[in-house]
């Protein structure tokens, strides 16, 4: 199967570049590429102890665009990939089986030197993992509770030109897997690795140099106001015979956001939410009848990247009644947690996307959410 897929590889490049040699001048280009992943497995909590040593590998297939153009390359400082991804990892063990993913990923590409390029990027998408926790078959997986879940991926490398058309890579990266608390267990899976590949770039590896300008642009933005209504489902309870039953977090935000260059905009806000999940399970597990409603601040960073918003936030909460359900059922809540967002800008005033909370390492829960921007 491996060397089928690498001979398909190599017969997809030299097709695309017999047919596109004489184009060479275009400043949108497609890549595409493959690349090994190897790696181990992040125990990052008592619950996932059982899959420390594993040690996954598999291999990641792309198709991207890589645009070159000086107006691009002016606004945001660096050459924008942009594309999709197909990853196969084997977790070799039956307790966590094998992950099918599809993801979209940006990276940018800065030039360092006539040759060399450091490559970051952000990738999210869907995974399907083979063997999720089961009473009877599989009861000690405690890393993912249902086949569908969404991937997270960051990773830095550097690229560097073999030929006119073909490039070597390599990345470091860090994956995510998990559900986002839409079926328990849900620890996550997280994994560190190392890859390794080729690339292939339809007109040439070489990037367009063009003469520093500034972009003073963004000064003249305003600042913000956004407005957010979200929504997510999440396993909870129906008592008394605490038989599982879907529940659900309804909540809205408000944030300012301020632009500090072409990409980067900074954020302070506030929200509230009612988990009716975490309600379920203070009611019938705990004994609990304590408020459910949760209110924090956020400050936190985002991308600006055309269209696509990727947004990153430390937040701190204001009031939650979490002190017997840590004590008695699991110590989730803490006073800090994080998000990290990705959302879509449709018009000048409505957005949509998604929402990860984490508390620590341990996902939340994942919400969609509307936002309309007021001025």
């Amino acid at each position: 199967m491996k060397k089928l897929l690498v001979i398909f590889f190599i017969a997809f490049c030299v097709n695309v570049t017999a047919q596109n040699k004489e184009n060479s001048d275009s400043l949108r280009q497609l890549v595409i590429a493959a690349r090994y992943h190897s790696g181990f497995i992040f125990a990052h909590n008592i619950h996932v102890k059982n899959t420390k040593g594993l040690k996954p590998d598999g291999f990641e297939f792309e198709y991207s665009h890589l645009k070159t153009d000086s107006v691009t390359v002016t606004k945001f400082k660096c050459y924008p990939n942009l594309g999709w991804s197909f990853t196969y990892i084997d977790f070799n063990s039956r307790l966590l089986g094998k992950a099918y993913s599809a993801n979209y990923f940006i990276e940018p590409n800065y030039r360092i030197g006539n040759r060399l390029k450091i490559n970051v990027r952000l990738s999210g998408g869907l995974s399907y993992l083979t063997n999720p926790h089961n009473a009877i078959k599989n009861p000690t997986n405690e890393s993912y509770g249902s086949h569908v879940n969404t991937l997270l991926q960051v990773g830095l490398g550097f690229s560097y030109p073999l030929s006119e058309h073909i490039g070597i890579y390599a990345m470091g990266n860090f994956f995510h897997d998990s559900n986002g608390a839409l079926k328990l267990p849900n620890a996550g899976v997280n994994y560190i690795n190392a890859s390794l590949g080729l690339r292939y770039f339809q007109y040439s590896t070489r990037l367009r140099v063009y003469k520093k300008q500034r972009d003073t642009s963004w000064k003249h933005q305003p600042v913000h106001l956004d407005v957010s209504l979200y929504y997510s489902p999440k396993d909870g309870y129906k008592g008394p015979d605490t038989t599982a039953q879907r529940k659900f977090m309804l909540g809205t935000s408000a944030q300012i956001v301020k632009q500090v260059s072409n990409i980067d905009a900074l954020t302070a806000g506030a929200e509230i939410y009612y988990d009716d999940a975490l309600r379920s399970i203070k009611d019938v597990i705990i004994k609990d009848n304590s408020s459910s409603i949760l209110t924090g601040v956020l400050i936190g960073h985002q991308f600006l990247l055309n269209r696509f918003t990727f947004s990153q936030q430390l937040g701190f909460y204001v009031s939650k009644h979490t002190k017997v359900y840590n004590e008695r059922y699991t110590n989730l809540y803490h006073t800090i947690y994080h998000r990290w967002g990705l959302n879509y800008k449709i018009n000048n005033h409505l957005f949509g996307g998604i929402t990860l909370l984490a508390h620590n390492q341990i996902a939340d829960f994942i919400d969609a959410r509307v936002t309309y921007r007021i001025r």
